[in-house]
């Protein structure tokens, strides 16, 4: 049987053993509870990272082997890279159970041969905003389709409304949602552009590239991040982030030397103008929270 990993005591205990940060492990504990994920399935997942999730699923079910893909190159990611992470992993007992591939997720399933055993379930969490368009995560879920039985999906919901909002509440999870769609617009218009927020596909949408690619929904959950969760106000602090040299914006700098069109560096201007104007409505950056995250199955 699976184990209950969400035991505060068990939690530290994860934690710590696995050098897990407990409000990402916690996170992706709860996104878990969602699938239905039995103990011993054979499990993809795709878009793994720097293996946070692969952690957790390698030892919340202890009888399933898990094969991780993720294209990205092993020197990318901060302070940790890819690299890194993955053989740190693969050091723990329940890394020999974890098989981490540097592959592009269509071609990888397009090699896996329908006679080795397809896979129960395949997890995405937290990926799709990576994905360079919309047509490359219709891609991903057409190939998947002969390969594996249940996709298994979380991603940001840009819904700002918490369930622990108190009523007349300041919308603590406003600036997330706007630093998103802020970031968004930038890299939408930047061609070949490496930042996490690439394609930023709403729940709606992501639901009709899996009816495009002949998935129907299973199950469909929104789940209300703890307060600890850091990703929002990394995101808000990513985009008013300063140079220590001269103080000027990182952001709409980069964005002024990759995109020509000034009229859209006059929108991201006004976009910034309107995450700080949320941030300063809810007491500054130490009081912005995560937005909601939908969770969703489809067989």
């Amino acid at each position: 049987m699976s184990l209950d990993l969400s035991d505060p005591v068990l939690l530290a205990a994860l934690s710590e053993s696995y050098e897990l940060e407990p409000s990402q492990a916690k996170h992706r504990i709860d996104v878990l509870k969602n699938f239905a994920i039995s103990n011993g399935d054979k499990i993809l997942e795709l878009g793994c990272g720097q293996g946070e999730c692969t952690t957790i699923l390698a030892a919340q079910f202890p009888e399933s082997r898990i094969d991780a893909v993720d294209p990205a190159p092993l020197d990318y990611g901060s302070p940790e890279t890819l690299g890194e992470a993955q053989e740190r992993i693969k050091g723990y007992e329940l890394g020999k159970r974890i098989i981490f591939h540097r592959a592009d997720p269509v071609e990888f399933l397009e090699r896996v041969k329908n006679a080795d055993g397809i896979y129960d379930v395949a997890v995405l969490c937290h990926c799709l905003w990576y994905f360079r368009s919309e047509i490359e995560i219709l891609e991903v879920f057409r190939a998947a389709k002969s390969k594996v039985r249940r996709l298994c999906i979380a991603e940001w919901s840009l819904d700002a409304e918490r369930a622990d909002d108190q009523p007349g509440g300041k919308g603590t999870a406003f600036p997330h949602v706007l630093a998103a769609l802020t970031c968004a617009t930038c890299e939408a218009h930047i061609e070949n552009s490496d930042r996490n927020i690439r394609t930023l596909v709403s729940p709606d949408a992501t639901k009709e590239l899996a009816s495009q690619a002949g998935w129907v929904v299973g199950s469909e959950e929104t789940l209300t991040p703890s307060k600890e969760l850091e990703d929002a106000r990394w995101e808000v602090d990513m985009l008013f982030a300063s140079s220590k040299v001269d103080g000027v914006n990182l952001f709409l700098q980069r964005a002024r030397r990759m995109i020509e069109d000034k009229k859209i560096h006059t929108l991201l201007e006004s976009m910034m103008a309107s995450v700080k104007r949320s941030v300063d409505a809810v007491g500054g950056e130490e009081h912005v929270e995560c937005m909601t995250v939908w969770t969703a199955t489809f067989s």
